[in-house]
């Protein structure tokens, strides 16, 4: 079933829109769906320990991203390891962690904010860490 929705689109946006065609429902619809599949594949495609991502969750509570920052993903996880020592709570070699977000694609890094978005969207009260964090960062067991 699909549903209306009113929102607010910068400026910058409504242009990118406008360029794809003159359905602005359906161009907002194909492309969101297009990025959603681009992000799961992303995700795939870092291999991730659950300790990893947790740290990488844990570090971001409360972050904001957009697309020019996200390639800077590994200096902010890499301020958290140094001043917070996240490495040492979530046991995680957080030397090869910064290294491995150092080497990924801009658009990986913003797959991996977007799956800590998610993470800390979800309702507290119905949040399963572990299993959430699997979920969303694609964690192999």
């Amino acid at each position: 079933m699909k549903k209306t929705i009113s929102m607010y689109i910068h400026p910058s946006t409504e242009e990118e829109i406008s360029r794809r065609g003159d359905n602005r429902s359906h161009v907002i619809n194909r492309d969101l769906e297009r990025l959603y599949t681009l992000y799961r594949r992303a995700i795939r495609e870092v291999p991730l320990t659950e300790s990893e991502a947790c740290l990488i969750v844990d570090a971001l509570n409360g972050s904001l991203y957009d697309a020019q920052s996200a390639p800077m993903l590994w200096a902010s996880i890499q301020d958290a390891i140094t001043l917070d020592g996240l490495a040492a709570k979530w046991r995680v070699d957080g030397a090869a962690l910064v290294e491995k977000l150092r080497a990924l694609s801009a658009f990986q890094s913003m797959a991996l904010v977007d799956a800590a978005e998610r993470f800390w969207s979800l309702p507290a009260e119905s949040r399963d860490r572990d299993a959430d964090i699997r979920k969303l960062f694609n964690v192999m067991i």
